[in-house]
């Protein structure tokens, strides 16, 4: 079966510097495939992709990973652009105002889409998972911002 293609971009700063780059592959998991049939099917409430969460997992993703490790924290994406080839980019970040994650060993990222409607900056997880990263231990603390792109090719 073929799935999305995902290639994830990270900025870790700190006290105003570029401290760790990372960029790698993702996987879409299972739990995102009825999200993507569904929004071909013409439903779209609730389909797409609208969080991010940042957990503290790191076991390797899976095809059946459905929710990320606590302690974790989500909240709505950025925003999106699409380049009209099928490629489309979700855009990220943890600021200082992000008072809820900090202090969270970050190790897995993941994009979700909202179906329950998950109130949002928080730590109640969306749902359904689409697709998950783990990537080297970060501590987020003041000071610090995480951003990033997640972007996904069909």
């Amino acid at each position: 079966m073929r799935r999305p293609i995902g290639i994830v971009r990270i900025r870790v700063i700190e006290r105003g510097r570029v401290v760790w780059q990372h960029e790698g592959r993702n996987l879409f998991v299972n739990a995102g495939l009825p999200a993507l049939a569904a929004l071909l099917g013409g439903d779209t409430t609730g389909e797409f992709a609208s969080a991010v969460g940042f957990g503290s997992g790191s076991n390797a993703p899976t095809l059946t990973d459905t929710a990320l490790t606590t302690p974790a924290y989500y909240k709505t994406l950025d925003g999106h652009s699409e380049d009209g080839n099928g490629g489309l980019t979700l855009n990220w970040s943890l600021t200082t105002a992000d008072t809820g994650a900090q202090g969270i060993t970050v190790q897995e990222l993941a994009i979700f889409a909202n179906h329950g409607s998950a109130a949002l900056p928080g730590t109640t997880a969306p749902a359904p998972m689409l697709a998950r990263k783990t990537i080297a231990p970060i501590v987020f603390g003041a000071g610090m911002s995480i951003s990033g792109t997640w972007t996904l090719t069909f």
